[in-house]
């Protein structure tokens, strides 16, 4: 577990207990059969991670970080719309197939990487260079700066783009030695997304400091509409039973007297607090029926899902969880005591050149084309032998729960 995972539980709790619905309101996103897809969700919502504790990577779910790292190597490094430079199929749903004839095939359209990658900014000297060389630039001698910052939603562009950006702007700043980031983003999907924008940047961060002599700072990650559609609501709610019922299960094993061996006072309060509220609720929770009872639900599509969603809002086990995972957040300690360790993302410290990172996957084939409506690739993706990045202390295969989630069109 890690802070980013509690931070992801909190949000997922906090969605699914007191988000709004915004069934009143004619929606653009819709199910494969035809349904519309509509959401519960949050306004404004803020979360800040210190990377000097840990790399924010999630565990909740199987992440294939190094695929996520890719991405955001194909936006900022490769300044790329175009899914041919992309090691993954991510992207897939929104890349010309065809239908966009003023579109060469696998293109996005001008979005992400198109905009980072205009040279529309003009330098003292006359020099004209694009918004990821003038953040590279302004934070190699221009440190004191306020105006570090890219912004990718054009909106003289929105027409051509086959999805707008949903993580659209960054700021950067540096603070004695470290640097610091902002992430705005305009929409997040929080199931299927989940922490992959806070890992992605995160890295990015990572990279610009290593680059710029600096020191990894926090990350500010600022959402205006976080949501969770409608089909998705019993399988946010597996998650946190998933990850409630793991806590649980690690707390009831060890004899808390030889845990606590060696522990000062204020440690041992608070584990016992945790574990006293566990004890508590042992009684009245059943965290694998319910999610039993989540899994048969997500399988029926006629199912009424705000209907779902009250139920889920008046079981023990939400209330349990949404409890403990703040215990969790407050207490920090406990986490080190259950035996979970913090994610590390270890840099190659000879790269001096944010063009040099090599990605962590790559393509064995030679070329994607369109096939029956389509994509068709002559080879796979996998992770690179060469790569610049290795994750410790991180292994989604025993924590993180997997399973598929349909995605709405038209994000």
């Amino acid at each position: 577990m890690s802070k980013a995972d509690y931070q992801l539980l909190s949000n997922y709790i906090n969605i699914l207990t007191t988000g709004v619905d915004n069934t009143e309101n004619e929606t653009r996103p819709h199910w494969e059969d035809g349904k519309e897809a509509f959401t519960v969700h949050k306004f404004g919502e803020v979360h800040r991670y210190d990377l000097k504790d840990e790399f924010p990577v999630s565990s909740v779910r199987k992440m294939f970080w190094q695929s996520c790292i890719d991405e955001i190597l194909w936006i900022w490094q490769k300044k790329s719309n175009n899914i041919k430079d992309l090691n993954a199929s991510i992207w897939d749903q929104w890349a010309n197939k065809g239908n966009h004839p003023n579109q060469e095939i696998g293109s996005i359209g001008k979005a992400y990487g198109y905009q980072l990658g205009r040279k529309t900014i003009v330098q003292k000297d006359g020099t004209k260079v694009d918004q990821v060389d003038n953040v590279l630039h302004e934070l190699k001698f221009n440190l004191g700066s306020r105006r570090i910052l890219t912004n990718i939603y054009a909106f003289e562009d929105l027409h051509d783009m086959n999805l707008h950006p949903c993580a659209y702007s960054t700021t950067w700043q540096v603070e004695k030695g470290k640097l610091n980031l902002i992430l705005s983003q305009r929409s997040h999907d929080t199931l299927s997304a989940g922490a992959w924008n806070v890992a992605q940047y995160a890295a990015l961060l990572c990279m610009f400091a290593q680059v710029s002599g600096l020191e990894p700072g926090e990350m500010v990650h600022i959402v205006a509409d976080s949501h969770c559609y409608d089909r998705h609501i019993p399988r946010e709610f597996q998650v946190i039973l998933k990850r409630c019922s793991l806590i649980q299960r690690i707390a009831f094993s060890k004899y808390y007297k030889d845990i606590l061996e060696g522990e000062n006072e204020e440690v041992a309060e608070h584990y016992i607090e945790v574990l006293k509220l566990l004890e508590k609720y042992e009684l009245d929770v059943d965290f694998d029926r319910e999610f039993t009872m989540a899994e048969a639900v997500s399988k029926d599509n006629n199912t009424n899902w705000f209907e779902y969603l009250d139920y889920v809002r008046k079981t023990p086990e939400m209330n349990l969880a949404k409890t403990l995972i703040q215990k969790m957040i407050d207490y920090p300690e406990v986490d080190r005591i259950l035996g979970f360790k913090s994610p590390k993302l270890v840099l190659d410290p000879k790269v001096d050149n944010f063009y040099d990172f090599v990605s962590p996957r790559t393509y064995t084939g030679t070329d994607v084309k369109v096939g029956n409506g389509k994509f068709v690739r002559d080879g796979k993706y996998v992770n690179n032998p060469n790569s610049s990045f290795k994750m410790e202390n991180y292994d989604p295969q025993t924590e993180g729960f997997e399973f598929s989630t349909p995605v709405p069109v038209a994000e």
